[in-house]
Order: C-alpha cells, then sequence, then structure tokens
C-alpha cells in the first residue's frame, strides 16, 4: 500500500468519525442483555444513545450513561439510527410499529440471527429515504470485548449507501472481522454454522441427563480435549433457551436437522452391526470432505495447549 493510500484511507476515516459524532441513536429493547452492549459500544464510539424497552427499566440506561426513551415514537422520529433488538419472534412486528416513524437519510438496524424474514418487514415498512442495513452480531452479549469476533451485514440492494461504510468502520476499529452478505445466503449458512452445531451440543447435553450421567464427576477423569467439549456444551446449556430455540426456526435449518438425524442413525447402524470398515469408511470419507484437517489439528492442539496452562496456573495459585 502507497503513503498517498494510507493517507486517503486514514483521512477518510476521520471523515466518517465526524460523521458519526453525536448522531442519535435508539436502541428498541436496548434495556437486555445484547441491547445494553450495543449501548455501551456505540456510545463507546461517539453515538448519542438512548434506549428504550417494554419493561421501562429506566435504571438500565442510568446505569449504561445513557437516556432513557419514555416516548418510543417520537425518540424514534428523532433519531439517526433505529437499532432492534427484541426477540426474533417480535422483530417483524416492532418492525412495523416503529419504522414507518423514521425520517429519511436515518438508518435502520437489527441485531437478530435471522436475516430474510426481518429485512422483508423493513423493507416493506421503512419510507423511502430510510436506509436499511441488516445485522448479526456472531456472539453474545456475555463478551467483553468485541476484538476477533465477526459481524455480519446484510445491507438492502440500494438502500445502504451512505451508512455502510460508516458502520464496518465503527465495527472494524473494535477489532471485529466484518462480512457481507446476502439475506438468502445468509440464512443458509447459519442453518449449519448456528443451527446444526447448537442442536449437536444441546442434544449431547440432553443425552447426559437422560443417562443420568455425573458429568462433574467424570471431569477428574477427562482428556483435556474433552473436557473443552463438554465446556463448549455447558456454554450453549447455559444461555438463553428462548434465543437457541429461536434459531432453530430458521425456515432452512429443518432440512439441515433431517440430514445430521440421518447421519447419526447411519452412524449408530454401522456401529451396532459391528460394521468397523463402514464406520472407517464413512470417517475417511467425511474426512476428505472436510478439508483442512491437519490445520485443524494444529490450532486445536493450541487450545488445548491453552488451556493445560490456564488450569495448571489455577492450581498452583
Amino acid at each position: 500500500m502507497t503513503q498517498t493510500t494510507e493517507m486517503k484511507k486514514t483521512k477518510e476515516k476521520s471523515e466518517m468519525k465526524k460523521m458519526m459524532m453525536k448522531k442519535r441513536m435508539l436502541i428498541v429493547g436496548g434495556t437486555g442483555g445484547t441491547g445494553s452492549w450495543f449501548a455501551r459500544y456505540f456510545r463507546g464510539h461517539g453515538f448519542d444513545v438512548s434506549l428504550w424497552g417494554p419493561s421501562g427499566r429506566v435504571e438500565v440506561a442510568e446505569r449504561l450513561g445513557v437516556r432513557y426513551a419514555g416516548d418510543l415514537l417520537a425518540e424514534v422520529a428523532n433519531s439517526d439510527v433505529v437499532l432492534l433488538s427484541v426477540p426474533i419472534k417480535e422483530t417483524a412486528r416492532v418492525i412495523e410499529e416503529v419504522a414507518p416513524k423514521m425520517r429519511p437519510e436515518s438508518l435502520l438496524m437489527d441485531v437478530t440471527s435471522l436475516k430474510a424474514e426481518p429485512m422483508r418487514a423493513m423493507l416493506r415498512w421503512a419510507p423511502e429515504g430510510v436506509e436499511i442495513l441488516g445485522t448479526h452480531p456472531m456472539f453474545g452479549p456475555t463478551i467483553p470485548t468485541i476484538r476477533g469476533q465477526t459481524v455480519i451485514l446484510v445491507p438492502a440492494a440500494g438502500r445502504c449507501s451512505a451508512w455502510l461504510s460508516p458502520m464496518k468502520e465503527i465495527f472494524r476499529e473494535g477489532g471485529a472481522r466484518v462480512e457481507v452478505l446476502g439475506a438468502e445466503e445468509h440464512d443458509r449458512i447459519m442453518a449449519v454454522v448456528q443451527a446444526l452445531t447448537h442442536f449437536a451440543y444441546i442434544s449431547i447435553g440432553s443425552t447426559l441427563e437422560s443417562l443420568d450421567f455425573d458429568v462433574a464427576h467424570s471431569r477428574r477423569f477427562m482428556s483435556p480435549v474433552y473436557e473443552i467439549m463438554i465446556d463448549f456444551v455447558g456454554r450453549i446449556l447455559a444461555q438463553s433457551p428462548e434465543l437457541y430455540a429461536s434459531i432453530q426456526e430458521n425456515p432452512e435449518a429443518e432440512r439441515v436437522r433431517e440430514a445430521y438425524i440421518k447421519e447419526c442413525k447411519r452412524l449408530a447402524k454401522l456401529a451396532d452391526d459391528g460394521n468397523s470398515a463402514g464406520f472407517m469408511d464413512a470417517m475417511r470419507s467425511a474426512a476428505d470432505h472436510f478439508e483442512g484437517g491437519d490445520e485443524a489439528l494444529a490450532r486445536s492442539d493450541r487450545l488445548i495447549s491453552l488451556w493445560i496452562d490456564h488450569r495448571e496456573k489455577g492450581r498452583r495459585g
């Protein structure tokens, strides 16, 4: 990259920062965990943030150092950005309520884990001149920093010209990796990345319960890689059942779950029949399709080493 190009990019970033300074952002559903996280994040990037939540929890706004919006629709009309952080089942209804009150050149965002339906609703109800940017943060509100996390942006075709670049830069400044997708492609990918992986972890947790398996006792006998896996099962089980149930409502997820269950039954039959050759063939075939197995081994070895170091340090402490 030449010095002239670097200077141009630095100037563009500076101009975008000036554009964002003291822009008014309303977070609908901002009294919940995710909404509160974004309130802190955008407040730290110069926005004048206000919150609204159906429970009217003014103390949340006070704790975060932002305003509480007493009159929702009046605040919508006066905001430069309206960010929706509500349950997936409520998103379309809330869009219908608030989007028509937005003014031209403002931005409407959502942070749900599905994109096709919310994007259709935003395009239907937002007036001409209102920009639309579907947003999917691939993390939960417990993370201390966005560094290393992924944020997926879904700009509405022809309706996100002024706000897309600034929003990209705001997330990248925090250290996030930003990816841009179409709504339908997003939902197809998330049916595997989220719905399938969550379904598999939750099914393991349910199996442990059905076996009345003592997880805490078994930790004494676990290898590090097994204990890391069990921790990921516990991580999923410790979070919001409502959120994880809603992720399974992805219209693409049923097909994915059916494929998963079919493969589980196929592998189980091979094992039950004592067909070791068939089981090994199935594993080799899956490995060939997976690709990058050596790299995955190397990365997971590093993770295991870090985990062991952390455990041993805790024992010495």
